[in-house]
């Protein structure tokens, strides 16, 4: 590949970004105008709206049944409260309340404790979803308790007890946060959620028009026609987003940056102690550097995919909204960055935002950060140059995939469009009927689960559109060999995707509650031996073989072999619903589809997975024996010795496997012929 040709690329590219006054706006200008707004305008419009809702006040329908010295105290009180109206309450009070010409209602009674001492009690009606009823609510608790106060020290005043016995707790308080922390606490909540929204907006405006806009323009054509090679290209297109993500994200900081000390400064927060070191954004900016690239990686892959532009933002939607979801993490309480958080990406960008807002960052969190955001860099840049060296995917014409044409053209059906809409429709069947199933009885849940829900599914699909079974779940023969050779790979790829398990609890260890759950779930009180491994372990390798080996692969083999196994093996994980499993089982579904290509079959995927499930309900159901105890657990963990002989054992079944099936290695079929 010749970089200068990329770099030839890149200039044109960023000429033309340049010359596009709508990017200039949305990247560079748009920044320095919104902070200073975004500042001035919140704190003066919640200042203003505070105090305007306590100029109003609120009308209240006062009622007294008891009229003692020590209502008398209480109602005046009350009426100390500012903007407070009272008015006798009434029969028609409540119709009042109803039409909110009264925001709240007071009634006073009383009762006579067991001792014979008088409690006086203060019924209010209001409505607390409105900030009117929770500025009442806090007002009239102030109140109250100042009445309590003065009509205990009344009381004890009367029996000649000094007022002095009601005081036994002496609280102080000791805040050892800085006032850098406590604002820190408020922008870092708010403001990584802006920013990495602000990234994802900018990047995506540059690599729709790259790719999927020349698309539209009939410009694409001349510039592959050229003597610049398809990677060079990608390259130079590459390079330019990330440009203009960087230069994004330097300006939002920087305008961030300013806004902020310029508004503490005004305050007088500075002088409080607050500071704005410019070492913290510089860490900032480095963190967010590998974002940009991955955000860039994959709308650029979106791009290249897509047929035109609308297409391009509608495939953008998705990306938008989990980044916000995910971004709204620094939001949440007790939500702070450890080793485990620092490998998900954007959560992990979102509270190292706010550590270091509050100076309370550590360097194996900033190093976890950048260090996984690269790694999944790496794949979307492979991922966008594999599609744009795709001619299919490249210049790929309008389909008709109605429903009517489905029939007649399988291959129309099993495209990923299909696929996703039938996973999600399965997820969303297994969220709010599977749990609701599983709640009500474990063992009859998981069975109607498997079953009813991703079994039957498939087969009703497969008969609405005439399919051949055989064919598209590949029930074929295979090598008898094959059965000989499974349960090795399938006992040592186990153990070593335990293992991982086991690190990821190291890293981010497992709640309590979670284990506890998992544990009910091998066992199954009431049920026997053979019962528990055939819910557990027979089951599941049956349906969600034909379900994820069989049916869901079909919808993504046209992109590739290897596309396809990624895709069904991250779709398999996140269908179980479990976070923590998630790496486990995503490596799980990648093997058991290798295994479906390699053989041909589906057969031999079926008893690999039963045989996985099988050895983790065997370790479970025995772990106290004296065998199994001594073998292979230390700690409720595997030995981790196992691993020497699990990695040799697995390497050499794989190196048969692939022998014994070499001559048999299935080509991806493509249904839009059969």
């Amino acid at each position: 590949m010749n970089f200068n040709r990329a770099l030839i690329v890149y200039k044109k590219e960023m000429l033309e970004m340049f010359r596009d006054k709508r990017t200039i706006f949305s990247t560079i200008i748009l920044p320095f105008i919104l902070y200073p707004l975004l500042f001035i305008g919140t704190v003066s419009l919640m200042s203003r709206q505070t105090l305007k809702l306590e100029e109003q006040g609120a009308t209240i329908a006062l009622v007294d049944s008891v009229k003692t010295d020590a209502t008398t105290v209480i109602i005046e009180e009350l009426k100390h409260i500012k903007h407070f109206n009272y008015v006798p309450y009434t029969a028609e009070s409540d119709k009042q309340y109803k039409n909110k010409y009264v925001n709240a209602m007071i009634a006073l009674t009383d009762s006579i404790q067991s001792e014979g001492i008088p409690v006086y009690k203060v019924r209010i009606t209001l409505d607390k979803s409105t900030d009117r009823g929770k500025m009442i609510i806090d007002k009239l608790a102030k109140s109250l308790k100042t009445s309590e106060e003065v009509i205990l020290k009344k009381r004890l005043a009367e029996k000649g007890i000094s007022t002095e016995i009601i005081s036994t707790l002496n609280i102080v308080q000791n805040d050892t946060s800085t006032s850098q922390k406590k604002l820190g606490s408020i922008l870092g909540a708010i403001l990584p959620y802006l920013l990495i929204m602000l990234l994802v907006a900018g990047a995506s405006v540059v690599a729709g028009d790259l790719v999927a806009g020349e698309k539209e323009r009939k410009t694409l054509e001349t510039l592959i026609v050229s003597s610049a090679h398809r990677n060079e290209i990608v390259l130079g297109k590459y390079l330019t987003v990330i440009t203009f993500a960087l230069i994004n994200v330097a300006v939002n900081l920087i305008s961030l940056y300013f806004s902020m000390r310029n508004i503490a400064s005004q305050s007088g927060l500075q002088m409080a102690g607050v500071k704005f070191p410019l070492d913290g954004f510089l860490i900032l900016f480095l963190a967010l550097i590998p974002l940009a690239t991955l955000y860039a990686a994959v709308l650029l892959s979106i791009s290249t995919f897509s047929r035109n532009m609308k297409e391009a933002r509608s495939y953008e939607q998705p990306i938008i909204l989990v980044s916000m979801l995910l971004a709204m993490s620094s939001f949440f309480p007790a939500f702070e960055l450890n080793n485990g958080l620092a490998l998900i990406p954007v959560i992990n960008i979102s509270l190292l935002f706010k550590a270091v807002m509050m100076s309370d960052y550590k360097l194996m969190h900033l190093f976890l950060t950048i260090g996984s955001t690269l790694v999944l860099d790496v794949i979307a840049i492979f991922v966008t140059i594999k599609l744009f060296n795709n001619e299919s995917v490249l210049f790929r014409s309008d389909v008709d995939t109605s429903l009517r044409n489905v029939k007649k053209n399988k291959g129309v059906f099993f495209t990923p469009y299909y696929g996703m809409i039938y996973y999600i429709a399965a997820l969303l069947g297994l969220y709010y009927i599977g749990s609701k199933l599983q709640l009500k009885s474990i063992s009859n849940g998981l069975i109607q689960t498997q079953i009813l829900l991703i079994l039957l599914p498939v087969i009703v699909i497969l008969r609405i559109i005439k399919a051949d079974f055989k064919t598209v779940l590949r029930l074929n023969k295979t090598n008898p060999v094959n059965f000989l050779i499974v349960p090795f790979i399938a006992v040592s790829g186990a153990i070593l995707v335990t293992m991982v398990g086991q690190l990821i609890n190291m890293i981010y260890p497992f709640p309590s509650e979670y284990l506890k759950q998992l544990e009910g779930l091998m066992k199954m009180p009431g049920l026997k031996l053979w019962q528990i491994y055939a819910i557990i372990a027979i089951l599941p390798g049956i349906c969600e073989e034909l379900m994820f080996r069989g049916f869901i692969f079909r919808f993504f083999e046209n992109q590739g072999k290897w596309m396809a196994i990624v895709l069904s093996a991250i779709l398999f994980a996140v269908f179980h619903l479990d976070p923590y499993r998630f790496v486990p089982v995503l490596l799980l579904g990648m093997l058991l589809a290798w295994l479906m290509v390699k053989s041909g079959s589906i057969y031999v995927s079926m008893f690999a997975h039963a045989l996985n499930n099988g050895l983790a309900l065997t370790i479970s159901q025995f772990a106290s024996s004296g065998f199994v105890k001594k073998l292979l657990l230390n700690n409720d963990n595997l030995n981790w010795w196992l691993a020497i002989p699990a990695v040799i054992i697995l390497t050499i079944s794989l190196y048969a496997f692939n022998h014994v099936n070499e001559k048999n290695d299935e080509e991806i079929m493509t249904l839009g012929e059969r």
